[in-house]
C-alpha cells in the first residue's frame, strides 16, 4: 500500500509539471502581447487567459509537492532527506503562493500582493536548486536511487547554470524573459525525471534494488 501511494505521488508529480507545461505553452501561442525574451511568465497573470496561468502554476506547486512526498517516502530516513524534504516543500509552496498572488502589471507600481508573489517566486528557486543537490546526496543511500543519483547531480548541476544565468541577466537587463524559461527548463527536467522515477517504481523491496534507468 506504501509503494502505491508513492507511485501515486510520482503521477501526480507528473501531472501538476505537464499541465504546467501545457498552460506554458497555451499562452505563448496565444499572447501575442509578451515577449518571451524581456517579460517574465508571471505576466501571464495579467490580461487575457490569465486564469490559465494561475491554474497551470497552481496545480505545477501542488504536484511538486506530491513529489516531495513521495520522494520522501522512497528513500531511507537521515538529514540529507529531511533537508531536501523540506527545502523543497518550501520551494513547492512557494510556487503555490506565487499563483495565488500575481504579479503587478506590466508598468504599474507594485502593490503588496505583488510584493508577495516577487519574494515567493524569487525564493523558491534557489530553495528548489539546494534540494536538488540535497536528494542526489541522499539517492546513495537509497538501493533503488543509487544507481540514478549521477543524473540526478548532473541534472541538478545543469539547473545551477540556468540559474545563475538568470540571476545574471536580470542584474544586467539582458533578456531576462528568455533566462527565465531557460532556468524553468531545467529545473522542470529534474521534476519530470523524479517523478517519472516514482511513477515506475517497482512495488517489492526485492525489486527496488535494480539499477539505473
Amino acid at each position: 500500500a506504501i509503494m502505491r501511494r508513492v507511485t501515486a505521488y510520482g503521477i501526480a508529480g507528473l501531472l501538476g509539471a505537464s499541465l504546467f507545461v501545457s498552460a506554458l505553452i497555451l499562452l505563448h501561442l496565444t499572447r501575442a502581447d509578451i515577449d518571451w525574451t524581456t517579460h517574465y511568465v508571471s505576466d501571464f497573470a495579467n490580461g487575457r487567459l490569465g486564469s490559465v496561468f494561475v491554474f497551470g502554476i497552481l496545480v505545477h506547486g501542488l504536484g511538486n509537492l506530491a513529489l516531495d512526498l513521495g520522494l520522501r517516502r522512497s528513500l531511507d530516513p537521515g538529514p540529507l532527506r529531511a533537508w531536501a524534504v523540506v527545502l523543497f516543500g518550501l520551494s513547492a509552496a512557494g510556487i503555490a503562493v506565487a499563483a495565488l498572488f500575481p504579479t503587478d502589471p506590466l508598468g504599474a507600481a507594485r502593490t503588496p500582493v505583488g510584493l508577495v508573489h516577487w519574494v515567493a517566486a524569487t525564493v523558491s528557486f534557489p530553495l528548489e536548486l539546494v534540494a536538488l543537490f540535497l536528494f542526489s546526496a541522499a539517492f546513495a543511500g537509497n538501493p533503488f536511487w543509487r544507481g540514478r543519483r549521477g543524473l540526478s547531480f548532473a541534472l541538478a548541476t545543469v539547473a545551477a547554470v540556468a540559474l545563475a544565468g538568470l540571476f545574471l541577466a536580470v542584474s544586467l537587463n539582458g533578456m531576462p524573459g528568455l533566462a527565465e524559461r531557460l532556468a524553468l527548463a531545467s529545473f522542470l527536467a529534474w521534476e519530470f525525471w523524479a517523478a517519472f522515477q516514482l511513477a515506475r517504481l517497482p512495488s517489492s523491496p526485492a525489486a527496488r534494488k535494480g539499477g539505473p534507468a
